[in-house]
């Protein structure tokens, strides 16, 4: 485990780091739509199959199955928790998730914003122990949607939700954001949703369009998976770029 120490004066007093990871998958009405003229079923379908498979392969990782928490968001006119936050060695059931039609970012977002404070207190609860306390890093987001923000029958500005990704990108939250981006969303809206390095490079990726559905979600999932086993080892972010998919360059974004 990564205990560090907290205490000034050589007190024996530490604290565990712990991860809070949320996986956000979009399931708006063209997340589940197949590709046309094949068998190959739909983005979500392919998520809703693999997402749980990946959580329980990381369980069985020496590290991240006790230092990372994972929650499971969905949301297409709202956002829904299909996994409530909890440890990676936790066997806790995935919902399917409910029917909708639009891709709100706004609700999604703004659903975070409400629920990290939540999770962060049930998580210190959780692991409170005697010995050493439990300090809550850097969030992780991963963020997965194939379309431009809608909400109400109308294209949604980043106006609308900008707002809401700024609290949780900033201090005090300081959120590490990764937008991966399937055929049909817009680089710029990915590149806004995505954090980076200082050196301005985003984690922003979108789909080289001639990967088919079940090859690129099955390389997301691929790339979630390594970044979280890699990156609990080391407390730093990092993800490559998913096989069929490119990273966004930030030129005259923003």
């Amino acid at each position: 485990m990564t205990i560090e120490p907290t205490a000034p004066l050589g007190r024996a007093e530490a604290h565990v780091v712990t991860y809070l990871i949320y996986i956000v998958l979009d399931t708006s009405e063209s997340m589940r739509r197949p590709q046309p003229g094949t068998s190959l079923g739909s983005p979500v379908e392919h998520f809703t199959r693999l997402i749980p498979r990946m959580l329980r392969q990381l369980a069985d990782h020496p590290v991240s199955n006790s230092l990372a928490s994972v929650s499971v968001i969905a949301f297409n006119d709202e956002a829904e928790v299909l996994r409530l936050m909890s440890p990676l060695h936790q066997p806790v059931p995935i919902r399917r998730p409910r029917m909708g039609y639009g891709t709100d970012y706004a609700a999604v977002l703004k659903f975070l914003v409400e629920q990290y404070p939540k999770d962060v207190r049930a998580e210190k609860r959780r692991r409170s122990n005697a010995d050493y306390g439990t300090a809550i890093a850097r969030p992780w987001i991963f963020f997965i949607t194939d379309g431009r923000p809608y909400a109400k029958g109308a294209d949604q500005p980043p106006s609308a939700w900008i707002g809401y990704r700024d609290q949780l990108a900033d201090p005090p939250v300081g959120a590490r954001i990764v937008s991966l981006g399937l055929a049909g969303a817009d680089e710029t809206t990915l590149w806004l949703v995505a954090t980076g390095h200082e050196n301005g490079v985003r984690n922003a990726f979108i789909a080289d369009r001639s990967t088919n559905p079940l090859e690129l979600t099955t390389s997301v999932v691929s790339a979630i998976e390594r970044s979280i086993a890699t990156s609990v080892s080391t407390g730093n972010l990092a993800i490559r770029t998913p096989a069929g998919m490119l990273r966004i360059e930030g030129t005259n974004r923003g």
